[in-house]
């Protein structure tokens, strides 16, 4: 019997890039693919994106960037948001990938650091407070570096009707006044949503290319990437008032019959799932009951034909990311860069 699977939709996925690219109208849709392509594998998603027209990729780290241009070749720009340290410039220069900048010592860095000059783009802090140049040192930052080949920035409530989104908007036009005819990135998925006036030159999608994030107010949401399925290992029938699991945190208030299924938080589903999940199996929507351990999850199939072997969807088209992380407290983001090693990921598509 197989393990617990990951499919990866590389179709879905272009098309979902594609989406934003017609949002994008006449700016350029870039490719978020750090953290390993939000843990669906870097190699395969870049390849895909790259084949289907994207030109243009973030990751965080430089040891990412380098691993994603021996992937992916000479042509695609690649950027890297932390930017560089001192012992990270021999790959900045190796594997000609574009720092973002994000503070005056990275620009002096940047500048002195390197023989002859590079490009690099600049992050302008315009109210998330974390990278970035603050409002106070752009204008001593325009003097270091006057034509960044990129000026950008990151909204901190852009999947939300905000009036914060449009004060950061403000923020980053005044901004540009200080880098005349420099061309310019603000927003990420949930950006590229709010309309033309969020877009600039270049939006980033990330999350929303392998079908999360927040839903757009006009048009299809993304396709879905990904379903984790597992396998049911055993079927059991419980009395009134048994428990189930460690702890016993889940006791029947009737007579249930239950599938034991082969998942855990060591694949990276979160443990906080625990009795307040959601399997999908034989067509109906059934709850996660007791504690997600190592390997097991316990799930409530009372009235279903269910055997060994079946499988039990646990994110995928019945169970959306965003539904799957509220039932866990958490967000899609750290459920698809949780999944673990230990899954069967198979791709489609993507040829």
């Amino acid at each position: 019997m197989a393990g617990p699977r990951l499919h990866i939709d590389l179709d879905a996925l272009v098309a979902n890039w594609r989406m934003f690219q017609r949002r994008a109208g006449n700016a350029c849709a870039a490719a978020v693919v750090k953290a390993d392509a939000y843990g669906l594998g870097a190699e395969p998603v870049a390849l895909a994106l790259a084949k289907a027209g994207c030109s243009r990729f973030y990751v965080a780290w430089p040891q990412e960037g380098a691993n994603l241009r021996r992937i992916l070749g000479a042509a695609p720009e690649i950027s890297v948001f932390h930017g560089p340290t001192t012992d990270t410039m021999d790959l900045f220069a190796m594997y000609q990938l574009v720092p973002v900048l994000n503070h005056l010592e990275q620009i002096d860095l940047w500048l002195s650091g390197n023989i002859q000059a590079r490009p690099a783009s600049l992050h302008v802090d315009t109210g998330m407070n974390r990278l970035g140049l603050s409002e106070a040192h752009w204008a001593a930052a325009a003097r270091m570096l006057p034509k960044p080949v990129k000026l950008v920035s990151h909204l901190a409530r852009g999947d939300e009707d905000s009036p914060r989104n449009a004060e950061q908007l403000e923020a980053f036009q005044r901004a540009r006044l200080l880098w005349p005819g420099v061309p310019a990135s603000l927003s990420a998925t949930g950006g590229a949503y709010l309309g033309p006036d969020f877009h600039f030159d270049e939006i980033r999608p990330g999350i929303g290319l392998y079908g999360g994030g927040p839903a757009p107010a006009e048009g299809s949401p993304p396709h879905t990437v990904v379903t984790l399925t597992a396998p049911v290992l055993q079927v059991r029938d419980i009395r009134k008032g048994e428990s189930v699991g460690y702890g016993a945190s889940w006791v029947a208030t009737a007579d249930t019959q239950l599938a034991t299924v082969g998942l855990g938080y060591a694949d990276g589903f979160l443990r906080a799932a625990s009795n307040r999940g959601k399997a999908h199996i034989k067509g109906a929507s059934r709850p996660i009951v007791g504690r997600v351990s190592m390997d097991l999850i316990v799930v409530d199939v009372t009235g279903l034909s269910v055997f060994p072997g079946d499988d039990v969807e646990f994110l995928g088209p019945n169970i959306p990311l965003a539904e799957a992380a509220s039932q866990m407290d958490t967000i899609d983001y750290e459920v698809l860069t949780r999944l673990g090693a230990r899954l069967d990921r198979r791709y489609s598509g993507g040829e």
